[in-house]
Parts: C-alpha cells; structure tokens; sequence
C-alpha cells in the first residue's frame, strides 16, 4: 500500500498554513500556465522528486525562490487579462489572486460604483405613485410607491396562464392527425395505434413540455413485422 501526502515533508520545517499557501500557490500556478510552472517547479535535471512524493524535493531556500516565481507567474497572467499594472495592486488584492479568488479590475469596480450612484440618483427622482385595489373581501387597499422596482408589474416566466388557455385547443388538433410518410421505410416495423389512446395521450401534453410513454403490444401471430399497441405507460 503506498501513501501519498500532498504536503510531501513540509510539515517537518514548516507551520500547517505555510504549507497550504505553498500548495495553494503550486495548484494555481498550474492551472494558470501548466507549462510554465512545471519549468519553475524543476528547472533542471538535478532536481529530483523522492519516490514517495508529489512535489520535487527542494530545500528551503529554493522553495522561496520558487515561491515568489510562481506568485509572479499567477500576477503576470491576471495583469494581461485585465490590463492592470501589478505595482498598483495592495497586498489583499495579490492574496486573494494568488487563493483564486475573482478580483475585479479597479476600471470596472469604478464603473459599476458610478452606476449604482447613479441608479440612486434616478430613484430618487421618481414621482410617488398611489394605487388603489380592492381585495376578495370588498377591502379598499391603498399603496404609495417611490422606488422603480416597486411600480414594476409582475409577469411570470412561465406565463402560466396563456398555456393553459392554450391547452385547450388540443382536442381540436385530435381532429387533424397525419403521418409523415417520408421517413417510413418497408423493413421498418408498422404500429397500428387505437385512435382513442392517440387522443387520450394529445389532450393530456402540453405546448412546452415534451412528454413520453412506454407502448406495450402485441404482435399478430401471421406477421411478426406488425406491432398492436395495446396501451401507454407514462412516468409518473
């Protein structure tokens, strides 16, 4: 049985934290550039990893080095995605890179402060709005909006309602049944369906939702090639 620690030995010179940061930062690099950090991991031929390891086997300060090359390699990438200059960055911002974490650039954080300012400033302008209902007890409720989201009419995304005025035309549509001869082929099997569980499985369907039974038959005993349905199992 063999065993595998991801930490290798660190734990032997290093406190549980530092260990993680390292490994945190060794995960990161990788996937940011995997090319990139295998070169930094091992430079040359003379770094070896122990048969029990994961990592290269480095001494101390050759992990520093190699941590400060991977934490640049992880800033190098963000700066070229996002246009920002690295020396502009304040140490909370580079952990959180270095951890994964999604910082947005300060363009865009600017920006969308700019917005919401301004979202506030058109939301104080609005004009007070005053609706009178009536509720399923003959009570007059009277309301008095200021903000946008609140003079906002409520329409479902299902639309519910118009589906099911929908649903009910399709046992009209029981009446017009056709069968698309252009894919049937002759060594294909023939179904012979009852018209009345044709309808039964129209009417019960609806416009946006794709519905599905199993057919059960049987098949008369001077042509195998014919299959009776007899009925429609559905999936509750």
């Amino acid at each position: 049985m063999l065993l595998f620690n991801l930490f290798d030995d660190w734990l032997a010179n290093n406190a549980s934290y530092s260990c993680f940061l390292r490994l945190m930062l060794i995960l990161r690099a990788l996937h940011v550039n995997n090319e990139r950090a295998k070169m930094i991991l091992k430079p040359d031929k003379s770094v070896v990893t122990k048969p029990n390891h994961i990592w290269p086997t480095l001494t101390d300060e050759q992990w520093l080095k190699v941590e400060t090359e991977l934490k640049n390699l992880i800033l190098a990438d963000f700066s070229k995605k996002n246009n920002v200059n690295v020396a502009s960055l304040t140490q909370s911002e580079i952990r959180d890179i270095v951890l994964g974490m999604e910082i947005t650039p300060p363009d865009v954080a600017d920006k969308t402060i700019d917005q919401i300012d301004k979202g506030g400033k058109e939301a104080n302008n609005l004009q007070a709005v005053t609706t009178k209902t009536t509720n399923i007890h003959g009570e007059e409720i009277v309301v008095t909006t200021k903000s946008g989201y609140e003079q906002q009419v409520f329409r479902s995304h299902t639309d519910w309602r118009m589906r099911a005025l929908s649903s009910t035309n399709l046992p009209q549509r029981t009446k017009q049944i056709y069968i698309n001869s252009d894919d049937l082929k002759e060594t294909g099997y023939t179904y012979v369906m009852p018209k009345n569980l044709l309808k039964k499985f129209i009417t019960i369907a609806d416009l946006r939702t794709q519905i599905a039974g199993y057919m059960f038959g049987t098949s008369p005993s001077d042509d195998d090639q014919v299959k009776e349905v007899r009925c429609i199992v559905m999936v509750p």
